[in-house]
Parts: structure tokens; sequence; C-alpha cells
């Protein structure tokens, strides 16, 4: 096993430890034995590196109807399960989130919703009963193989009747007699802030003023509901991390990529056909470093080279679910047969980092302290504090650095709970101050830039990001992290 290095000391001393670790270099051990807690699902980390490419069929992607009852059984699960307890901790009794065609609530497929009709209805009452009631009023008639059809209690749909929605909703509303009504409006988070300015204007004309009175932002039982997640759900993710992984490997392979010929973008248009043809939906930025210089992202016009370190950051979507993860290759040379050791030495060193920040993600931690803990613990180590690159490169190319910046991951790459990075209210509003909570699903992603002797002293700006739950044991890792990077034989090899 590859031995871990601390890098203390001063940032100039830095630029000689890839060096002196060199000789202790030797193939890193199994991913089951570095991350023991991913054996249920290591075998979507097997690598396809002496494989042919698979064919569409061999990733056993189901078809439309097995589709459907998985996401029926997945949404009537998690209504029962997740919802009630989101509902009482917050104190809310019904939650009501109301949409309209071309303006679907951002929750809507989670909560079943596919195409609403003139104004629709979602609306969940807790009446003392081990599960919520379920109510869904819309304009158009919902199919008997719908999730709305199969999982709600009430269904009414008032077509294009001149009172449309309204009298129904009143009704609704007045015979159950909330105390307080939860809605989806939030400044600070983006998938609970659905209720339009417009259906915001009509609920208050609908509603009797008293109950009016009594609407109260539902932001954080929708966070609550969403980051709670079920073993189905899981087990569904888990599956679609694997799928992503499989799809990055061939993405970054030499089935794949001719050195000087095929560019990023050509990765990049490669990744999102596969996706088609594969019946999913994907996305994946491409990112080529060339001897410690980050390369545009994505230039038509710049091949491919060996020696190049290529990485992809994204995954795969499938029934509401996108994955972010990142996977890295190397460009063998001529004559290569492995990654060179100075650059298997800082790899080592971006996994012992990882080590580092998942012992902070535990349950209750908040996200802002986290992020503060993990940078005291770099700086300690001899890095600079940098920021996500979002805006820009590294800070830096010359002199360590490290910056962390995860997030909540599930029904969107950045998701609707924690984030660990900086409190900057423009960009994420409260949720750096929110707990991480259990059974959340999180993005263990930061980059480490080590400086290479071979390359002069320029850092490789190493990027890591994997995905991880938060249990009562800890944090687990739902997918085997990369532990070998990928590698690509030269063209004419």
């Amino acid at each position: 096993m590859m031995q871990k290095t601390n890098l203390r000391g001063s940032p100039l001393a830095l630029l000689f430890t890839v060096s002196a670790v060199l000789a202790a270099c030797s193939k890193a051990d199994d991913p089951v034995a570095e991350y023991p807690e991913t054996q249920s699902v290591i075998a979507a980390g097997e690598s396809l590196s002496t494989a042919a490419k698979p064919a569409p069929e061999s990733y056993n992607v189901p078809g439309a109807r097995k589709r459907f009852e998985i996401q029926r059984d997945l949404i009537g699960d998690k209504l029962d399960r997740a919802l009630l307890p989101a509902m009482r901790k917050h104190g809310i009794d019904l939650w009501l989130v109301l949409d309209r065609e071309y303006n679907p609530d951002p929750l809507q497929r989670e909560l079943g919703g596919n195409g609403t009709g003139v104004r629709a209805a979602y609306l969940f009452f807790d009446n003392g009963s081990s599960r919520p009631e379920k109510l869904f009023y819309s304009s158009h008639e919902q199919p008997k193989n719908s999730v709305i059809a199969n999982v709600y209690d009430e269904t009414i749909y008032y077509g294009y009747s001149p009172e449309g929605l309204t009298p129904y909703l009143r009704k609704a509303i007045e015979d159950r007699d909330p105390k307080r009504i939860g809605i989806n409006r939030s400044a600070t988070i983006p998938m609970a802030d659905g209720l339009s300015s417009g259906l915001q204007a009509y609920l208050l004309e609908t509603l009797d003023p008293k109950f009016a009175e009594r609407l109260v932002s539902a932001e954080l039982l929708a966070r609550d509901f969403r980051t709670n997640r079920t073993g189905k759900e899981s087990a569904v993710y888990e599956q679609l991390l694997a799928w992503s992984h499989r799809w990055m490997e061939e993405a970054l392979s030499t089935a794949n990529i001719e050195t000087g010929t095929t560019t990023a973008e050509d990765v990049a248009w490669w990744l999102k056909d596969r996706a088609r043809e594969l019946g999913l939906a994907g996305y994946g930025t491409v990112r080529v470093v060339r001897e410690g210089d980050l390369l545009p992202i994505h230039d038509p016009d710049m091949p491919l080279l060996p020696g190049d370190i290529v990485g992809i950051d994204g995954g795969l979507i499938y029934l509401g679910y996108s994955v972010d993860i990142k996977r890295t290759a190397y460009l063998l040379r001529p004559g290569e047969t492995s990654v060179p050791d100075e650059l298997r030495a800082a790899w080592d060193v971006v996994h012992d980092m990882a080590t580092v920040y998942t012992a902070e993600m535990t349950e209750g931690a908040i996200g802002n302290e986290i992020w503060s803990e993990i940078n005291a613990e770099a700086s300690n180590r001899g890095y600079a504090t940098a920021g996500p690159d979002a805006g820009g490169d590294a800070v830096s190319d010359t002199r360590p650095e490290a910056g962390f910046y995860g997030h909540s991951v599930g029904n969107g790459a950045h998701d609707i709970g924690a984030r660990v990075a900086a409190d900057i209210p423009f960009a994420y509003g409260d949720r750096v101050r929110y707990p991480l909570a259990m059974n959340e699903w999180v993005s263990i992603e930061f980059h480490v830039s080590t400086p290479i002797p071979m390359w002069g002293g320029k850092t490789w700006y190493t990027r890591f990001e994997e995905t991880a739950q938060i249990t009562p044991e800890g944090t687990r890792w739902m997918l085997a992290p990369q532990r070998e990077l990928f590698l690509v034989e030269p063209a004419g090899d």
C-alpha cells in the first residue's frame, strides 16, 4: 500500500514532497480494502480496461413499464416514510404544492406529478395517522398507469369548468382546518421556491382570510423530506452511480480516445450520445491538465496528447435522480505502461485528504463549520486555501493549495441540503448553516494542487468528487471511490 504523506511544513518544502515519497510508491490496494464499507457495490468500480466496450443492453437499464413500477414504488414509499416526520418536526399539518402547465414546481416529479394542466394542487395532510393523507386535484385526468392514480388517496379532475380548481381547493382546506399551511416559498432553497407570484395571488384570493394567515414557508419541510433518503431510493441511486462510473470509464478508454486526434469536445459529445444509446440522459464537463496547465474547456482545436490528464465531472440522470462524480484518466506516453510515480504519489495525497474530509461528515455537523475544520487541517499540512473554480482556474499554478466545496446531491447535482463551503449568502443562502441529516446523500468534492517536479514545480490541480451517505455508523461510500487512474494507450501502440 502506498504510504500516506502529511505534507506538513512550509509551502516551499512541499515542492519536494512528491519526490520524497516515490520510493514508497507501489500499486494501491484493492478499493474494497481501502474503503471496506463499499463492498456491496464494489462491482460498479471494476475496471473495464481489459474488456471490450459493453453493449448498451449489458447495463440492464429497465424499459418504460419497469421504470414506472420502480418510480411508483419509490414515490409511494417515500411519501409514506419521510413526509410525516418532516411535517411534524416543523409543525406543518398541511403541505400545499401548487403548479400549472409550463410552470411545474421543482418538486413535482418526486411527488408523482407528470404534467398538470390548467392548475394542479398536491395536498398532504397530517390527520394523526401513521401516513399522510394525499390529495391531487387537476384539470386533466391522470391515467391508470401513473403514480398519481396509484399512490394518492383522493383525486379530482375538474376539466375546463368555469370554477376550475377553486371550490375543490377551498373545501379541502376548510374541511381539514389546518393550523399551519406550508407553501413552497424560499429565499434560500431554489427547490422549495416553486410557488409563482401568480399562483400565490390566486391562493390568497381562494382562501378564507383566516387560512391565508396560516400560510408559512415549507422550505425546511421540503429539505428534510428530500434528504431523508429511503432504502429503496439508495438502492436505485447506487445503481445509477455504477452506471455513471462505467459510462465515464468507457469515455476515458483507449477504444474511445485516439491521442493526437480526439479532443475534449469529442469526448463531451460522446458522453451525450452514449447516454442516449442507453436510454438515459447525462452530462459531463471534460477538463484537461497538460503538464500543470489547465486547458480551455472543450476546445475543439486542441487534440488530447500523451501525458495529458483528462477528467470528467458529471453523471447520468434517471427517474429524477442525477449523479455528480468525477473520473480521471492518464494518457500514457509511448513506452509507458503505468502512471508516473510522481503523479501516483500526488493522487495518493488526494485520497489522504478525502479521509480527512469524510471524518468531519457526521450527522448534525454544520456545513460551514465542516468547511472551516477541513481548511484548518489543510493549512496545517501546508496548503493555501482556495475556493471552487466555477469563475476561473486555480488560484496558483505553483504553490500547494486545496479547496473544499461539498454539497448535498441526488435529485440534482447540487441538491437541497447542507453545503460544505464558505459562508457566501448570495451563492448558498442559509445552506452552509444547515446540519447534515441522517440518510442524506452528499458529494465529497474538493481539489488538491500538488507541485510536480517533472513539470518544473507546476501543480497538478487534482479534482476529487465521490458520493457518500450519512449513516449512524458514519460516512458510507455509495460507490467505491476511484482508486486507480484509468489508462489510455497512445495512438500507434
